[in-house]
């Protein structure tokens, strides 16, 4: 039989390796785009920051004030991905910590201790 000390650890490591869980998606998230004339791809980790660049074949033909707007442009549009993937990683985790908090408690005599529901 299990006490209610006994249930609340055990709770207490699932939330334990749910934040885990959390911090290696968000430490992996990365996002690649290409501009449309496919003259520049950039690549970004979860905070935006730059990780990768590529410039085309082409690229040297537009300029030096056309192809640094096209590079800010093209990381940008890969900062927004990896937000939004980190976005959708954080909604997922406060739903599932939220349903852990509120999932019931065994007690040593088989029965359900139910925290309140805020």
């Amino acid at each position: 039989m299990t006490s209610l000390a006994d249930s609340l650890l055990a709770r207490i490591r699932k939330q334990r390796d749910l934040v885990q869980a959390m911090d290696e998606h968000c430490q992996s998230i990365s996002a690649r785009v290409t501009s449309r004339d496919g003259n520049v791809s950039a690549e970004v980790d979860g905070m935006g920051a730059m990780t990768g660049l590529w410039l085309g074949p082409g690229a040297h033909k537009l300029g030096a004030d056309a192809l640094a707007k096209l590079i800010v442009e093209t990381a940008g549009a890969a900062a927004q991905v990896a937000s939004a993937r980190q976005q959708y990683l954080t909604e997922e985790f406060a739903q599932r910590m939220q349903e852990l908090g509120q999932a019931p408690l065994t007690r040593w005599d088989g029965g359900s201790f139910e925290p309140e529901r805020q």
